[in-house]
């Protein structure tokens, strides 16, 4: 597998912020959800809130042993577990970590979302060894690993609930997690697009030194570089102030930038109108309440011109509206 400057027993302490701490079971959620699916939808019936249960699989590798132990301490399936919770369902869908024959992959499939260990090590291979724009390698590697859950659960959602779509589901997937990545905290959203943009940067600068494959032309998936922009796309169409720099550093086009707002109108259109009405909305407010991640690294930090208010405590910063 790939070298990198942390070591696999050390890459998930550093890999997730997310805050260690213990949910009750009398704290689960009520199962007469307040969600209420639109009238064309074929799901009507049977939707239930906290349909997601959780598995840290037996490595195959047993050099993933460390990782696992790790992923398990961190509580890493149960935090998202509960912050997928508000999510109406008319099944049960599993969390799972586990190996893949050396092939770092993720995906959705037979009611179970997937992240291969190998995955954490593909992170692991893209995050810089030290601070790089204002994150250090532990703030990095947040924004990629939540990102991948939440890409796997935007093919979950579109398949279970039949949500109609144009174009490629992969897209689809990328846009709903960006969505979601850009309604945390006004912080937190910053160093999350931040993170997920630094490993996927890095991936799309090599692949770019390369004449593309007919192969990866053909790919459900955009070019690593297309997905880079279109991440950045959403977030500076939602909040130019918090995304000022993403311009002026080239890490997006300004011939983009210009239609961006438009993007991010039309995704967050379709995400209410499609995917907000399965979710319980008072149960969503508690989750977005709470303190989600522990970064090392203040937001102004990552600025080159901070946005007003990103200097002050993040205690501070009022959480983002979906």
């Amino acid at each position: 597998m790939s070298k990198c400057c942390i070591s696999r027993v050390s890459l998930v302490a550093a890999l997730i912020g997310l805050a260690a701490y213990v949910v009750p079971a009398s704290a689960q959620p009520s199962p007469a959800p307040s969600c209420m699916p639109p009238a064309w939808a074929k799901q009507q019936t049977g939707l239930k809130t906290g349909q997601f249960d959780y598995q840290y699989v037996e490595p195959k590798n047993s050099a993933h042993l460390p990782l696992q132990a790790m992923l398990k301490n961190r509580r890493l399936l149960e935090h998202l577990q509960e912050f997928l919770s508000p999510i109406c369902l008319p099944e049960r869908i599993t969390l799972k970590v586990e190996g893949c024959n050396g092939v770092a992959n993720a995906y959705f499939w037979e009611d179970a979302i997937k992240v291969c260990y190998e995955y954490f090590e593909y992170i692991q291979k893209y995050t810089p060894k030290g601070v790089l724009q204002g994150l250090t390698p532990h703030d990095v590697m947040i924004g990629p690993t939540v990102e991948v859950f939440l890409h796997e659960l935007g093919h979950a959602l579109v398949e279970v609930l039949d949500i109609p779509f144009f174009g490629r589901e992969e897209e689809v997937a990328d846009y709903i997690a960006t969505y979601i990545l850009l309604h945390f905290g006004k912080a937190d959203a910053r160093r999350l697009i931040l993170g997920a943009s630094i490993v996927a940067g890095d991936e799309a600068l090599e692949e770019q030194s390369k004449a593309p494959e007919l192969r990866l032309i053909a790919d459900t998936h955009d070019l690593p570089a297309q997905r880079y922009f279109n991440r950045w796309c959403l977030a500076y169409g939602m909040d130019p102030a918090l995304f000022a720099d993403a311009t002026s550093t080239g890490k997006l086009p300004e011939g983009r930038a210009k239609r961006c707002r438009y993007e991010y109108r039309t995704n967050e259109f379709a995400f209410e109108t499609l995917i907000a009405p399965y979710i319980d909305q008072p149960l969503r407010q508690q989750v977005l309440a709470k303190t989600w991640f522990h970064f090392d690294s203040p937001a102004a930090a990552t600025m080159i011109a901070p946005a007003q208010g990103l200097a002050e405590s993040e205690k501070e910063l009022p959480k983002a509206k979906r």
